[in-house]
């Protein structure tokens, strides 16, 4: 069919396949490329790459402030800090505005406060010389009284009329005194307590305004987080709002390594497997460590993508290493090891009828051999069964005249 435009007759069709045989390259047994099975441990690694990170950290974000806060000045990254250092300031106007407000409202009350009680004491003064004065009449009256024996009947009336007056109206100041005094402490009781209202607010607000300025507590090296909105390092002038964090300070005496690992490495991690950790900044060193926590739940790789990528901590000793976090590290997970056993390649694998097959090498032609397979990696297998030591083990598959049947 596939020759229906052009009519060959028959021997110009067997010239073509004679053509084609003869072209057709023989595969010799020399260029089969072969290796000696041998004997060695078997180590199943798993390689995955991770960052390097405190177990423990100091974190200095915005107080819990419900308007936007500026940032005025950062420490820049990497200053060593010690307690009671700077570390950022943070501008709030909605808070300074607060707080002068709350001092001018003090100092109104503070004022009203010091003119009411020079009005009362002015009040208790006059009150005071009043009876004083009540005080002094009354007592000349009563000298003018030693002498009403002496004086008409109708002088000593007036007298005594006057002395009775004089005590009604000294009466009647000494209770105005009372009840002046009375009224004046609810004043200024009300005042006092309008004061201290004032004065709470004020010691709020600049308690507010004194957290706009962070301060290290603990020695260390200062690390800038990421801005909640551009992903990127924080920087002065950038607004922030309430518990957004601005500054890190890790804890570099505990570190450890927090991986991303896809689904099917994630399987075959375990709990407590030894690892060695390379940093990619320093190849030279070598650290060690083991998994210590599998999270339980995958995340997407992306919006809306159905690949997962599964988290893994892992801790680092690193004692002696004054490593900074942040760092990218390669890490090698010893899966399984199997000391002391025949382990091929699995590129010298083939599969036959459901059956793992190998071609061994047997006087410049192969021979077909079934195995068993106890475990592999993506590189190499363990052998228990269908071969011996030092055969030679063929690379690829040999072609059918090279195969002993």
């Amino acid at each position: 069919m596939g020759f229906s435009a052009y009519k060959l007759s028959d021997p110009v069709m067997i010239l073509l396949l004679g053509l084609n045989i003869c072209c057709t390259p023989k595969i010799e047994f020399n260029q089969i490329i072969t290796l000696s099975v041998e004997k060695k441990d078997f180590l199943d690694v798993v390689n995955v790459s991770g960052t390097l990170e405190a177990v423990n950290t100091r974190t200095y974000g915005c107080p819990g402030i419900w308007s936007d806060v500026t940032i005025l000045h950062l420490i820049p990254e990497g200053t060593q800090v010690e307690p009671g250092d700077t570390l950022c300031i943070l501008e709030c106007r909605e808070i300074a505005n607060e707080y002068l407000l709350a001092v001018n409202e003090l100092e109104n009350a503070r004022a009203e406060y010091n003119k009411s009680l020079a009005d009362l004491k002015l009040q208790f003064l006059l009150l005071e010389a009043q009876v004083r004065s009540i005080d002094a009449s009354t007592d000349i009256k009563k000298l003018d009284s030693l002498q009403m024996e002496f004086t008409s009947s109708s002088d000593r009336e007036i007298i005594k009329l006057e002395l009775e007056k004089a005590e009604l109206e000294r009466n009647i100041a000494q209770t105005k005194l009372e009840f002046l005094k009375q009224i004046n402490d609810s004043e200024l009781q009300k005042m006092k307590l309008k004061i201290e209202q004032n004065t709470n607010r004020v010691d709020q607000a600049k308690s507010k305004l004194d957290k706009l300025i962070l301060t290290s507590d603990i020695d260390g090296i200062v690390v800038y987080d990421n801005s909640w909105t551009t992903e990127k390092k924080i920087r002065e002038g950038d607004i922030v709002w309430a518990n957004a964090p601005i500054i890190e300070i890790p804890d570099l005496s505990s570190m450890q390594v927090k991986l991303e690992v896809s689904e099917a490495d994630y399987k075959r991690l375990a709990i407590d497997q030894t690892m060695e950790i390379i940093v990619d900044a320093f190849p030279d060193i070598h650290l060690s460590g083991i998994i210590k926590n599998k999270a339980p739940v995958g995340k997407p790789v992306s919006e809306k993508s159905d690949v997962k990528v599964f988290e893994v901590t892992a801790s680092v000793d690193s004692s002696s290493l004054n490593l900074q976090p942040g760092l990218g590290v390669t890490c090698n997970v010893l899966v399984k090891s199997i000391p002391d056993t025949l382990v091929i390649p699995v590129i010298s694998l083939f599969e036959e009828d459901s059956l793992k097959v190998v071609y061994i090498a047997d006087n410049e032609r192969f021979i077909k051999k079934n195995v068993t397979i106890a475990d592999y990696n993506n590189k190499e297998a363990v052998i228990t069964s269908g071969l011996n030591y030092n055969e030679i083990l063929a690379l690829r598959k040999p072609p059918e005249s090279l195969i002993k049947q």
